[in-house]
C-alpha cells in the first residue's frame, strides 16, 4: 500500500478515530522501532523521535554488533574516553559534532536542521 493511500485512509477517519490512532503510534513507537531503522541498508536516524535512553541503547547495540570497544571509538573520533563514555551516557548533551561523528562512524546517515 503506498503512502498516499495511508494517508487517504487516515484523512477519512473521525477525529475520535484518528486520536486513537495517535495514541497508539505513540505507545507502539519503542526501542524496537528504533533497532528496525537500523536493519535498512542506509541507516538513518530522526533524534526527534528518540528519547535519550533509547539513543544510548541503539549506540551501545551498535558498537557491539560492529565489534568496536569504547578506546576504538574515542581515538575513531579523536576525543579522550572519558569524553567518549560521556557522549555515550548523555548523548543529546553532547557537543553536536561529537554526536555527530559518532554516529556517522557508526554508519547512520545524519541531517542536521535548524
Amino acid at each position: 500500500m503506498s503512502l498516499n493511500k495511508v494517508l487517504k485512509i487516515v484523512d477519512d477517519l473521525s477525529d475520535e478515530e484518528k486520536n486513537i490512532l495517535l495514541s497508539k503510534l505513540n505507545t507502539n513507537q519503542n526501542l524496537n522501532n528504533s533497532f528496525n531503522i537500523i536493519q535498512h541498508h542506509e541507516k538513518s536516524l530522526n533524534l526527534f523521535i528518540l528519547k535519550e535512553n533509547e539513543l544510548k541503547k541503539l549506540i551501545t547495540f551498535e558498537l557491539k554488533k560492529q565489534g568496536i570497544t569504547y578506546e576504538e571509538m574515542a581515538m575513531q573520533i579523536d576525543v579522550s574516553i572519558a569524553t567518549f563514555k560521556r557522549i555515550v551516557a548523555k548523548p543529546l548533551m553532547a557537543k553536536t559534532i561529537n554526536l555527530h561523528s559518532l554516529l556517522k562512524e557508526l554508519g547512520f546517515k545524519l541531517c542536521l536542521e535548524k
